[in-house]
């Protein structure tokens, strides 16, 4: 069952995803190193540290390991986005992933993500569109207009059109009056789309 990140200490957490990550460098094919990360990342925040983990695991094993990993991913399956399920579901049982592959994350210490991801992907996870779209309601409420600027750059800039659609729809649907800026923004992004 996964831990709830809620109820543990996020700082014990990635020192012990830090301390697990170094055990792995040294010993790639360390199941308990891989498993202790494993539920290390659970009880951080986000899905993308479960997610790197995952992947570090799935570049390590083949189908003979298949219930190792099948075991991992069951772990981890409430923690990830559904396509993210199906396709780590997907490889359990096949040889193991390249070492540069779509389901890596920054948080990956032997796989690496692939280029054929998109740019806000390679930018920014989905843990930070959300946090960043939380902050971008934050400044619009407090009237902080130098930390809004900033949030619609970053979404140009990094093609982010989870986090201004999060936003932008959380913003309409409590009746706050876009400034004129936010509709430049989204059909710049819609142009890059």
């Amino acid at each position: 069952m996964p831990v709830n990140p809620a109820h543990s200490d996020p700082m014990l957490a990635r020192r012990a995803f830090r301390v697990q990550a170094r055990r792995i460098k040294r010993d790639p094919r360390d199941v308990g190193a891989h498993l202790s990360r494993l539920h290390a990342a659970l009880e951080m925040g986000g899905s993308e540290p479960v997610q790197g983990a995952l992947a570090d695991l799935f570049t390590q094993f083949g189908a003979r390991e298949h219930a190792l990993k099948h075991s991992a991913l069951q772990l981890a399956s409430g923690r990830l986005a559904g396509h993210v399920a199906r396709w780590f579901d997907a490889q359990a049982k096949a040889e193991p992933l390249p070492q540069i592959n779509a389901l890596a994350t920054r948080w990956s210490v032997l796989a690496r993500p692939s280029a054929d991801i998109s740019t806000r992907a390679r930018r920014c996870s989905v843990d930070d569109s959300r946090a960043l779209a939380t902050n971008a309601i934050a400044a619009m409420d407090r009237g902080d207009e130098v930390a809004v600027q900033a949030f619609l750059h970053h979404c140009v800039t990094c093609h982010d059109n989870l986090a201004f659609m999060l936003a932008r729809r959380a913003l309409l649907k409590s009746g706050a009056v876009l400034p004129p800026e936010w509709e430049v923004v989204s059909g710049q992004l819609e142009q890059a789309g």
